[in-house]
């Protein structure tokens, strides 16, 4: 794989895949909303080249290159929990899903691949099965699950082929919304005790830099038509990931393990069988989650620092 074009890399798993990408000298365009949000490290990089834009036709005159060997659609909004049940702004993610491999086919991609997520199967109790039918519990789960609909239709009719990515719960340093990793790791670094509910789904965690190099490997060698589940092929209960986060921070604090009320009467698994992935690409975890909160847990410590010294 010699050239690529992103949409969404100013995300948390966009930045880190296009440092995936830049690693192995692969040519990438991006396409951007604004060029300023991209990290400082990669925008002089002699194989980066950026569009400014909304994802849309007229971009096919700004794009110079032609003939991508694929084209990666990660760009969504309305990804935070505050924004997860708007639906007129879900609703306009699966339009701009059809105008990017609308866009790919004008500018000749060989191959358009675009992510999904866990959140399309909230409602289920075991390892997921990616091919079975789809059960969200919000907006943002539900038009994930219609944007690949409405994909597998539109590439059969431009006769693109086409992968669809099911992403899992990843971690990392940048991540800094208020997902479950991250509240714990500055909560505890703060001295204090975090609270949660019975923490008893059975999950999984991936490394975001496992996350992008899964990436790259789906788009060099994924087979067209195919489902891709990322993970690390291993889970347990949610609990001993919070519990190992603590033992690493401050052992001796105490977690609120079940002083938060369970939001759903469903307990629901985030475990992904990775199965075809590692079959299909050769994928397989290098970085356990001890060692990938290690690292997340420095780069907080660092921020945490950094933000007292602003005070």
């Amino acid at each position: 794989m010699k050239k690529v074009i992103v949409t969404g890399a100013t995300g948390f798993i966009g930045s880190w895949l296009v440092q995936e990408l830049l690693k192995y000298n692969i040519d990438t365009t991006l396409i951007v909303r604004n060029k300023q949000k991209l990290l400082p490290e990669i925008v002089c990089d002699s194989h980066l080249k950026v569009v400014e834009g909304e994802i849309n036709s007229s971009l096919v005159d700004k794009i110079e290159d032609r003939n991508f060997d694929a084209f990666i659609h990660m760009a969504w909004s309305g990804v935070l929990p505050e924004d997860k049940n708007d639906v007129k702004l879900q609703l306009t993610n699966i339009s701009m899903s059809i105008s990017a491999i609308e866009l790919a086919q004008k500018i000749g991609c060989r191959k358009f691949v675009a992510s999904g997520t866990v959140a399309e199967y909230v409602l289920c109790d075991d390892v997921m099965n990616v091919y079975d039918r789809q059960t969200p519990n919000d907006m943002y789960g539900a038009a994930k699950a219609s944007a690949h609909h409405f994909l597998e239709v539109r590439a059969r009719q431009l006769e693109m082929p086409f992968v669809w990515m099911i992403i899992p719960s990843t971690f990392g340093p940048r991540r800094n919304d208020n997902n479950i990793i991250t509240y714990t790791i500055l909560t505890l670094l703060q001295g204090q005790k975090p609270s949660f509910g019975g923490l008893t789904q059975m999950w999984d965690f991936l490394y975001v830099g496992e996350v992008a190099r899964a990436i790259r490997l789906i788009c060099e060698f994924g087979k067209t038509g195919k489902i891709y589940g990322i993970g690390s092929g291993c889970h347990k209960p949610l609990r001993l990931y919070v519990e190992k986060i603590r033992d690493m921070i401050a052992p001796d604090l105490a977690l609120g393990i079940g002083e938060k009320p369970t939001m759903t009467k469903q307990t629901f698994s985030s475990c992904v069988n990775i199965f075809e992935l590692t079959r299909d690409t050769g994928f397989l975890p290098e970085v356990s989650f001890e060692e990938g909160i290690k690292i997340t847990i420095e780069y907080f410590k660092k921020l945490v620092f950094e933000q007292s010294l602003k005070k």
